[in-house]
């Protein structure tokens, strides 16, 4: 079965996603990022960080992807939700680890199921979105070209 047709997020697919992520950074000269893939039960399936990547960004990448996955959102738009009078005020606070800034990003299917998740971290908040961005977008474009 072809992977880009299931509905499973594979090896491959997350490493092609990984490499358009690093190139995207390299083209916005940031260095210094992590990024992370999980798949649609927020297991870890693929990672990597530049060699210049700083400690924090490792975990706050692999939180960001499973943010995403978790609420199936991107996680700069739990940020209004999540702030004072939001309707999932203070939820960051209650599910250790949860992540409500820009950086994390579901990967949809054609169907728009989640499949999984990509996490950067390692640039300013509106960099890590750009590249998370970038990467969903090349990501359900992949999965079109494939048809």
């Amino acid at each position: 079965m072809n992977a880009l047709s299931s509905t499973a997020l594979s090896l491959a697919t997350a490493r092609r996603t990984i490499e358009t992520g690093l190139a995207h950074a390299a083209s916005l000269q940031v260095a210094g990022i992590a990024i992370a893939i999980v798949d649609a039960g927020a297991n870890l399936l693929a990672f990597a960080r530049s060699d210049d990547c700083f400690l924090g960004a490792i975990d706050l990448a692999q939180r960001k992807a499973l943010t995403a996955v978790r609420f199936r959102a991107p996680t700069a738009s739990l940020g209004a939700l999540s702030g004072d009078g939001g309707p999932l005020r203070g939820i960051e606070h209650s599910h250790g680890g949860l992540v409500t800034f820009g950086g994390g990003e579901p990967l949809l299917d054609r169907d728009g199921r989640c499949v999984g998740a990509v996490g950067i971290s390692g640039g300013s908040v509106d960099e890590d979105r750009a590249i998370a961005e970038h990467c969903r977008v090349r990501f359900l474009a992949t999965l079109h070209h494939e048809r």
